[in-house]
């Protein structure tokens, strides 16, 4: 039987939750590894991000999160550092600051994106960026994994999201 990609992250999370509840844990199937890295995890607390900061630690690394602080807050692990600041602007906490590896977990915006690769230049030596469903476009029976992406065919993405904020009602501050 096909699955379409949401349908396998669906099943993936499942299958990982369940593993998770029956008393297994990714530090049962991590090897330490040989050299401890420094990551920092942009999110870490949301879908997928609880799971790579413990599944990090459990090899030895270094974690370190930036997030706003909201979602989850006191559950991540003691030894990890957590930053806060939002990708809406507030990146101060990641300025002079070096990490061997970037995982870009919340990225709903491509000024996101831009932003947080602007200010971490030269501090990093990998960006990975998380990408999400949207770039495969809409499909009626899903598309397969070497499917052609899609190229963006708005204005600016950006301020459509503002646009469609505001009219939604939504106070926005600033420019």
């Amino acid at each position: 039987m096909k699955r379409t990609r949401r349908q396998f992250i669906k099943l993936s999370a499942a299958t990982v939750g369940a593993f998770a509840l029956s008393g297994r844990s990714a530090s049962l199937l991590a090897e330490q590894t040989t050299k401890p890295m420094r990551i920092l995890i942009l999110g870490g607390t949301g879908f997928t991000g609880p799971y790579q900061v413990r599944y990090a630690l459990s090899r030895g690394h270094k974690v370190t999160t930036f997030n706003r602080g909201k979602t989850h807050p006191g559950e991540l692990p003691n030894q990890v550092e957590q930053l806060i600041g939002d990708r809406n602007g507030k990146l101060d906490a990641l300025k002079n600051r070096q990490w061997d590896v970037v995982i870009d977990n919340p990225t709903t915006l491509p000024a996101w994106v831009r932003d947080a690769a602007q200010i971490l230049k030269g501090n990093v030596d990998r960006y990975v960026f998380i990408s999400t469903i949207s770039v495969y476009g809409e499909g009626k029976t899903g598309p397969e994994e070497n499917a052609p992406t899609e190229k963006y065919q708005g204005a600016d993405p950006y301020k459509e999201t503002l646009e469609a904020m505001k009219a939604g009602g939504y106070k926005t501050y600033g420019p």
